[in-house]
């Protein structure tokens, strides 16, 4: 004697499992898709704090030197913005003009001429900033 079902009574027994399996399956899928999008807005908010952490140190460290003198050239003009600095332009005893670089400036040069390579962007502005772009 065989003990087989019926095919009506088989998918009337197996439909109900298979419904249970795939809304399971769904459900799990579903969190994992929420939780991967919260742990990549993690990462990205922790880079974005450390990206502006080491700005914010080298900016810093340039103002407690009263910021750094450096040739001037066709990328580095004077800043325009520093023209009541005295000795915002000096000259060496060789003879090489030298421009002040405020730590503004200095950041700024660094990120336009040497980005960032995956793509990102940082830009710190002063709450009393000295150049109207900002």
């Amino acid at each position: 004697m065989s003990a087989t079902l019926p095919p009506r009574l088989f998918f009337s027994r197996l439909w109900p499992p298979a419904l249970g399996w795939t809304a399971m399956f769904s459900l799990l899928l579903a969190w994992n898709v929420v939780e991967e999008r919260r742990h990549t807005e993690e990462v990205a908010v922790f880079v974005a704090r450390a990206m502006i952490q080491k700005d914010i140190a080298f900016r810093n460290w340039a103002a407690s030197h009263g910021g750094v003198y450096v040739p001037i050239d066709e990328r580095t003009p004077p800043n325009p913005f520093l023209t009541k600095v005295p000795e915002r332009d000096i000259q060496t005893p060789s003879g090489r003009q030298l421009t002040l670089m405020n730590p503004a400036y200095l950041l700024r040069q660094l990120t336009k001429y040497f980005p960032d390579p995956y793509g990102n962007h940082e830009h710190i502005t002063s709450l009393k900033p000295l150049n109207p772009a900002n």
